[in-house]
């Protein structure tokens, strides 16, 4: 499967883009576990962009190919600007796990490959107290809301917002990457497997069965470190030159 994912890719550059100097497969392609519905992921490098990176999904021999498209200042950009202070490092796992497709310029993509390996060994940074405090909030009221006598709607939405919010905050309060979507069980999985094993049965059986008691519990287990739920007390201030002069 990899070995008909690099081809595929190999002819989509060719084809699409012929002035990459580099191209990295990344994803399930790489990966070999990529499903029928599975679309392909790829890095592309460029030797300059000067109207900057862009990303967009395309149809190539009737696959969806997901192009991430940058050269080496806008991918040190996004590394340092974007996806490290959002705790989720999309990019760089992207060019340090995939597979190397095309490389035109062999000290390019070392670079790219550098600096995605060095975003990855810095980490995120971690939570200030303030944000400690900010996300405990939200997630105390997501849970508040998972009642027994609550539309089942109601459950689905709240629980799926929760699984979200406790997941990124275990991860983030572990000082380890996040991740988001169908990333989130992997990366739980990685920080700890019973914890992953914890997630999964709790919210299984709150999707399933409307059970909110395994999810409460997890709750509490993921914040007691933290000094556990926050709700009456919570203070958030905003600056005071968030204003309409106009008014």
């Amino acid at each position: 499967m990899t070995s008909d994912a690099v081809h595929l890719v190999g002819r989509f550059v060719a084809s699409r883009h012929p002035t990459a100097i580099a191209a990295i497969l990344a994803g399930s392609g790489a990966r070999a576990v990529a499903s029928s519905a599975s679309d392909y992921d790829v890095i592309l490098l460029f030797e300059s962009l000067p109207n900057g990176a862009w990303r967009e999904m395309t149809m190539f021999e009737g696959q969806h190919v997901e192009v991430f498209a940058h050269d080496l200042g806008t991918l040190a950009y996004f590394c340092r600007a974007v996806d490290q202070p959002s705790g989720i490092p999309a990019l760089p796992a992207m060019i340090a796990e995939g597979v190397v497709v095309l490389a035109r310029s062999e000290s390019a993509l070392a670079a790219a490959q550098a600096l995605a390996t060095k975003t990855l060994a810095s980490g995120p940074p971690p939570l200030d107290a303030n944000a400690i405090r900010a996300r405990r909030f939200v997630i105390s009221e997501l849970a508040s809301s998972l009642q027994p006598d609550r539309d089942g709607h109601v459950l689905l939405a709240a629980g799926t917002a929760l699984y979200a919010a406790l997941a990124d905050f275990a991860l983030r309060g572990a000082n380890c990457w996040s991740a988001s979507g169908k990333a989130l069980p992997g990366a739980l999985k990685g920080l700890d497997p019973a914890l992953a094993s914890r997630f999964e049965v709790a919210f299984t059986a709150l999707f399933a069965t409307s059970d909110i008691v395994s999810v409460q519990g997890l709750v509490d287990a993921v914040l007691a470190p933290f000094g556990g739920r926050l709700r009456e007390g919570f203070i958030q201030s905003a600056p005071a030159e968030w204003r309409d002069s106009s008014w």
